[in-house]
């Protein structure tokens, strides 16, 4: 039966089943690409994810810690040895417990205790212990690994919802100002005399605005006002003038 990957293993035996189940190799088969293997990334609750280095001294894996507090020594690529999750520190301060997954078929490292170098030829998918206290399950028997739709993940979720159609609107003020926007509708203003020299429009403007570019009138398309025209306009203006005198 194939391990749960959801479940925290419990014991040493139960690791050792989900760190094979995890990394798609077999326990003693030849271990061709190892680097490659421990370099991937794999899934943890909805992502892709690397196994993640070893934490410092003093550090705990907290119960929602990737792949359930699984670490490996790591220094410019892997170096063929996991840290899984304690409850006591080593005599250097490090809740760990040190694991190493090569060998070779006469278990030369093992009896050793030396890690495998870049050299190294012949290698097995192996697993035995190097340094460090028991196992502890970072979560109980009957936990699981946090869902994904946690508190903090649905406020992620949230906000980039909320970005998403933030960008949305922006890109459509963008397009909408880049085509132009022109006033559209009639305009009944009153043309109001100031001065002898001064005729202006006075009233609010309601227009509609719409998309497109604004088609301005040709200013030159009218001829200018001939000179009985300019007379019949002074003559009315002096008479307004009269009238406001008497």
């Amino acid at each position: 039966m194939a391990y749960d990957m959801d479940r925290c293993p419990q014991t040493e035996e139960e690791f050792h089943e989900y760190f094979f189940t995890l990394i798609g190799r077999d326990y003693m088969a030849p271990a061709d690409g190892w680097e490659a293997v421990m370099e991937a990334a794999y899934w943890w609750q909805g992502h892709q994810l690397n196994i993640p280095p070893g934490v410092g001294p003093g550090v705990r894996q907290p119960p929602d810690a990737p792949f359930f507090g699984l670490t490996q020594q790591y220094s410019g690529g892997p170096k063929g040895r996991i840290f899984l999750p304690t409850d006591s520190p080593d005599e250097l301060g490090y809740y760990t417990r040190c694991m190493q997954y090569l060998d070779d078929a006469v278990g030369t490292y093992e009896k050793s205790k030396k890690q495998v170098t870049s050299t190294s030829s012949g290698l097995i998918w192996s697993w035995y212990w190097v340094a460090g206290a028991e196992y502890s399950p970072v979560t109980g028997p009957d936990s699981t690994a946090p869902p994904d739709s946690s508190e903090l993940a649905a406020r992620v979720a949230a906000l980039e919802e909320a970005y998403g159609a933030m960008a949305d609107d922006l890109l459509e003020m963008q397009t909408l100002l880049a085509g132009g926007l022109h006033a559209h509708g009639p305009i009944n203003l009153p043309i109001v005399l100031e001065s002898l020299t001064s005729l202006r429009c006075k009233g609010d403007i309601d227009v509609q605005v719409k998309p497109g570019q604004a088609i301005p009138p040709n200013m030159d398309s009218d001829p200018p006002p001939d000179a009985a025209t300019i007379a019949l306009l002074r003559h009315l203006i002096g008479q307004d003038g009269d009238e406001a005198d008497s």
